[in-house]
């Protein structure tokens, strides 16, 4: 990730994972890994290294699988 650009966290990568696994975001809710709060902060583009490293061992997958970043809109270089 470069340091000089503005990039937010998609999650994209997330939601095609777990379909790919039939699974949803509430069934990681219901098993606790993550919190109705935590969308929120996903859904805004929060970058969450924890959160991301908990996805990743729960789902067996890498961070490409979870998390893209892109540049924020109108702050490209």
């Amino acid at each position: 990730m470069a340091r000089n650009k503005e990039v937010y966290a998609s999650y994209k990568p997330l939601y095609e994972t777990l379909k790919k696994k039939n699974m949803t975001i509430s069934d990681l809710v219901a098993h606790g890994i993550i919190r109705e709060t935590t969308i929120t902060r996903m859904n805004n583009g929060f970058d969450l290294p924890s959160t991301i490293e908990e996805l990743c061992n729960y789902l067996k997958c890498s961070k490409e699988e979870v998390v893209e970043y892109l540049p924020v809109p109108g702050k490209e270089e």
